[in-house]
This record gives C-alpha cells, structure tokens and sequence, in this order.
C-alpha cells in the first residue's frame, strides 16, 4: 500500500466535507472539572431557590444536591479546591461557640430551652457492637481434603491449561473458583446465602488458602482484597468444553493475532498495528503468500498469536473482538484509477497484551462487563 504526495493532496482537494481533515481533540474531562461542575450545579440551586438544598425525598434532584454538598463539605481537599467557586459561603465551616452561654444565645428557634440538665444524655441510643465479624484466618482443619485440588490448580498453571487475569467484577466469586491474593492460592469452597444490601449483594464464603489457613471473609470484604492486585483463575480447558458440550476430540480452527513485517512508512508509524483474523486451519496455513493479499497489506506478515479453538466458535470470538476493538479498528483502503478496488478491515492499533487479556476475559465469559478505552489502550470496566 503506497500513497504518494500528489494522491494525497488529490484526495484533500476532493474532500468537500472535511473528512479526511484532523479535528482537535477535546480536552479530556479530569476529576477537578468534575468536581467544579457538580458545585456550579449546587451554586445553580441556591440562585434559583435562594437556598441550600436539603435531603427532600420528594424531589430527587434536590436530594442528589443536598447529598453532594453534605460530601463536599465533609471533605477537607475540595472545600479548599472549591473556595473561589463558593460564592454562596456553603462550604464555609461555622465558627464554633465560645461557650455555652454563646450556644443558648444563637438558639432563635429554643430548641434547647427546656428544663432538663444540659449533661443529662436522654433518646441515646446505646453503643451496640458491629454486625459483622472481623474474618481472621485460622488452621484450616480439612486442609488435606482441598490440598489434590491445590496441587492440580498449580500444575494447570504450570502448563498453560489456566491462566490468572486481572479481577475486576465480584460476581465471578462463585463456590469452586480460585484466586490469587497477595500471591496466595485461594479457593473458595463456599458461598453462603447472599443478601441484597445498599452496597449490593453479601454473604459469608469459606476461603482455603494453599497455605492451610481459612477464613469466612464476607463476599465484599473479598472481592475488596481481590481489586487490589488481585487475580481471577481462569476454568481449565476442558471445563470450558463441557460447558459448551463439545467433544475433546471436536475439530479446531485458530483465532490469530499478526504483525506486518510491510516497509511502507504509514504501517511502520503505527507501533501496535495488529490484524485480528480467524481460519479453519492454523495460522502458519493462512497466510502463506501473503504478499499477494491485500487483506494482509499485500507484505509478509508474522504471526505474534494463535489461539486454538473448536472450529465452529472460532468465528464468533473473532466477532467478539472485532466489536470489543471497533474503535480502534484502522480504514485500510487500496485504490486503482481513482477508484477503490480493496479493503483491508480487520487491521487494529491495540497492543498485543490486551488482546490477550481480552482472550482470557471471553475464557472467563466476563467480556460483556468491560470495554476498551482507545485514550488509555487499556480494558476497564463498563459503566
């Protein structure tokens, strides 16, 4: 694929819409602006209202407000970050009284004129201990019953057949799954009854770490531990099988990851230039004479992945990628004469880690809880 100078200026000139012109790219939004806007919104309030927004259940958009100041307020770095903007004095800390006469003073409304000891405590509700128990480890009395499942978790490992990725959504937590944390092997032998809870769902679980220790950490309280640095153990190869009901034995295809090995000066400029392809036969197989191809940008190509799968799903993990990448997808045209005669579409600016991180994420069936960031080249969770 070559465009020389003349085609290139040829193409602008023809450009009556500006498609091909580069637009600025906006600013990206950071929390500071966040931040502001959501007090401007406050500041908005007020000069409507005359008011300070307060909790009324009745109307949701006063709530949410009356919420955001209350946090605000409460936060010493963006009571400072916010000081120019807080033209109403919201944030402003009251001074305190000098002393009790002063309080009784500032009382217009005699809420405290009444005759009982201002140092008699009445309506307190006693201090009642936490709910929930803080989940130490402990010796894991059965641990000779989990250790072959250890062992063979460690061998799958070993040999490829599992593989840990990133742990990034709680509802993977199921009874009979394995995890890493802080470098320890954890399996999660149960999953007691869940219970709906403003933070989402809880329940007990019982963890067998692999170094003969227990605990019964609540399902947040893990999933907690888990976000930070954590990882998620993928199902062997052959659990993923039985899941779908195919056959060990059923006939396989490859969904391959390839680099251009092309000279032109537009390929080499891209530095994560990947096609995402997929074939009934290997790799190697597909793209012998990839010089005559112009799916393959009509240059040698190397082959930096293959994934080797049942033959009838190899084109619905493709799909997947495709859509999952689509925003980094490249429009990859060849032309003759002024008209196109040849499309090469399945060409993507993704690093090669993330398209394998986004293999393991379809391994898990956890893809359609994240998206790819184009800005970042990264995987995050979908909102």
């Amino acid at each position: 694929m070559k465009l020389d100078a003349e085609q290139i200026r040829r193409m602008l000139a023809e450009d009556e819409f500006d498609l091909l012109r580069e637009t600025p790219k906006p600013a990206p939004v950071t929390s500071g602006d966040r931040l502001i806007t959501g007090f401007l919104e406050i500041n908005e309030f007020v000069d409507a209202r005359g008011r300070s927004p307060v909790s009324n259940p009745a109307d949701i958009g006063e709530f949410k407000l009356a919420a955001r100041l209350k946090a605000l307020s409460e936060n010493d770095e963006h009571r400072e970050a916010l000081l120019e903007h807080d033209k109403h004095g919201l944030l402003k800390e009251p001074e305190p009284p000098a002393s009790i006469a002063d309080l009784l003073a500032s009382d217009d409304l005699g809420l405290l004129d009444d005759e009982v000891d201002l140092h008699t405590l009445t309506h307190v509700p006693k201090v009642q201990a936490s709910p929930e128990k803080v989940a130490q480890r402990k010796p894991c009395e059965d641990f000779e019953s989990f250790k072959p499942i250890f062992d063979r978790c460690h061998a799958d490992l070993r040999a490829g057949r599992r593989k840990l990725v990133q742990f990034r959504n709680p509802r993977h937590i199921e009874a009979g799954r394995f995890f890493t944390m802080a470098g320890v092997l954890v399996f999660v032998a149960e999953l007691g009854e869940l219970e709906k809870t403003e933070s989402g769902r809880n329940g007990r679980t019982r963890c067998i770490f692999d170094n003969g220790t227990e605990a019964d950490l609540l399902l947040r309280s893990l999933a907690r531990q888990l976000y930070d640095g954590g990882r998620l153990v993928t199902e062997r190869d052959d659990v993923i099988r039985e899941r779908i009901e195919v056959h060990p034995d059923a006939r396989v295809g490859s969904v391959y990851v390839l680099r251009s090995l092309s000279d032109d000066e537009q390929v080499l400029s891209i530095d994560n230039l990947h096609k995402i392809g997929s074939t009934s036969r290997t790799a190697y197989e597909r793209v012998a004479g990839a010089e005559q191809h112009t799916t393959f940008l009509n240059a040698p190509v190397e082959v930096v992945a293959e994934y080797r799968l049942q033959a009838f799903a190899v084109g619905a993990v493709e799909d997947i990628l495709h859509r999952f990448f689509a925003a980094s997808c490249l429009d990859v045209w060849f032309e003759n004469a002024g008209h196109n005669i040849a499309e090469a579409d399945e060409w993507f600016d993704v690093p090669l880690a993330v398209i394998d991180e986004a293999i393991n994420l379809i391994e898990a069936d956890s893809i359609t809880s994240f998206r790819y960031d184009r800005e970042s080249s990264s995987i995050q969770l979908a909102e």
